[in-house]
């Protein structure tokens, strides 16, 4: 990633901002979607990029994840790109590890860059190693052997501590597909955190209410 550049999470939630300069990444650090300071929104996998919106030399500055359920790029006077989503419900914008962009609503997904893959993300580049130093065979000197450490008795490693519960309390216009995507990354298992709250009707939840993680 170029200096300057800043790293958000692997998502934008409804009503959140990508400024230009800064990027999504996904959760393996595999892949990145980047407003580029020319004004083209690019998903770029370890900086090869495989899709874009095309709006280079249009002097974009945001991508913002609407409350319409419309996710737009904008320049400072109008809009140049969207998702043609607007009534969609709870929608929030991801960079999954498979390499697809996909905006989630409330009922799945509305939109995708279909850029999906069932390849290994590509390894990271690898770091130089560093240039070992010769040492004049006339230097080297004959070094007794280091005299063997005595075995120490293995200790039996300690019992891994319980989990913690988490809990998490309801905000006004949160459902529990939504808490599920934000946990799970998946928002199909909201049956999970429904099961472990005690909530008979998952489409039934209020503010305040406490909900258990499992």
């Amino acid at each position: 990633m170029r200096k300057g550049v800043t790293i958000l999470s692997d998502r934008l939630m409804n009503g959140e901002k990508l400024e230009r300069g800064q990027s999504l990444t996904s959760r393996n650090a595999a892949y990145t979607l980047t407003l580029r300071d020319d004004g083209n929104l690019v998903l770029a996998a370890r900086g090869q990029a495989v899709w874009a919106t095309g709006t280079n030399g249009q002097n974009a500055e945001r991508l913002e994840v609407q409350k319409d359920g419309n996710c737009v790029l904008y320049t400072p006077d109008k809009p140049v790109w969207h998702t043609d989503t607007k009534g969609a419900k709870d929608v929030r914008l991801l960079l999954q590890d498979d390499r697809n962009l996909v905006l989630y609503g409330f009922d799945g997904p509305a939109w995708a860059s279909n850029t999906q893959t069932d390849q290994a993300p590509p390894p990271p580049p690898a770091a130089e190693a560093p240039t070992p130093e010769v040492v004049p065979a006339a230097a080297k000197e004959p070094q007794a052997p280091a005299p063997a450490p005595e075995p120490e008795p293995a200790a039996a490693p300690p019992p891994p501590p319980p989990p913690a519960a988490r809990t998490y309390t309801v905000v006004s216009g949160d459902t529990l597909w939504a808490i599920s995507e934000r946990f799970y990354g998946d928002g199909s298992k909201y049956q999970l955190i429904a099961d472990a709250s005690g909530v008979s009707n998952p489409d039934l939840i209020y503010p305040g209410q406490v909900l258990t993680i499992p």
